[in-house]
């Protein structure tokens, strides 16, 4: 009866409440990663000079040592390594000014995952931390990387992710999502993130509100560890 009643109170206040409960936590950081490639060439004009012929085309696999275009001035540029040709900006006899790019060359065996990370993240990670990664492409299928180092880029934190097997159809500038697992406990008391207000909890005792300081374990999107107080199954926490 008394618990018959105690639901009926909740109903009528229209607020919602569930009982902590023991299971395991993961917490994880979180970013946004932009697939990229140790190895990449520009090809820049040295003087005001044109193209005189162009031996390669856009998309274009080529080898190491292979013929890339010729200049009017008789300068022959040739494939520092092997990879794909993704950008021929200019066209034959287009004037060319010092610096202006001609052609862009892109490893695509040499790929790596760049990763951005928020600073309280980036200060929960360091080098050889596993990476789960998720392409669009295929949700249902997880890839597996390890941080190969963490360093400062332009006011942003950037993790270097490695990973051994890329999936075929990868290619530099797709984006994936990637998680970190920092932290993991088994067997302990559970709430959901969205009970906690400015570090505090209220409960059902005895039919009375009662509003706790709460301190806060580890976290994952959906639930947190509860340190302090102790807290019952029978305890009744208020949802907003």
């Amino acid at each position: 009866m008394l618990k018959f009643l105690m639901v009926l109170i909740l109903l009528s206040c229209n607020h919602k409440t569930i009982h902590p409960h023991k299971g395991n936590v993961i917490e994880s950081v979180y970013g946004l990663g932009i697939i990229k490639s140790e190895n990449n060439y520009e090809a820049k004009a040295a003087i005001l000079s044109s193209v005189k012929e162009f031996f390669v085309s856009e998309g274009q696999d080529v080898k190491k040592g292979q013929k890339l275009f010729v200049t009017d001035q008789g300068s022959i540029y040739i494939a520092p390594f092997s990879g794909q040709i993704t950008d021929i900006p200019v066209t034959v006899s287009e004037n060319l000014f010092p610096q202006s790019t001609i052609l862009s060359l892109v490893d695509l065996n040499k790929l790596y995952l760049e990763v951005s990370l928020e600073q309280q993240g980036a200060m929960k990670l360091s080098r050889g931390i596993k990476a789960e990664i998720s392409f669009e492409f295929f949700r249902n299928k997880k890839l597996y990387g390890t941080i190969s180092t963490i360093y400062p880029k332009n006011d942003q934190f950037i993790a270097k992710v490695m990973i051994e097997k890329w999936p075929p159809g990868v290619l530099p500038g797709m984006s994936a999502d990637v998680a970190f697992e920092v932290a993991k406990k088994n067997d302990v008391t559970l709430i959901p993130v969205n009970a906690v207000a400015n570090g505090h909890i209220v409960i059902l005792r005895n039919k009375k509100k009662v509003k706790l300081n709460v301190e806060l374990g580890l976290i994952d999107q959906e639930k947190a560890e509860v340190l302090s107080p102790e807290l019952f199954t029978t305890d009744e926490i208020l949802l907003p």
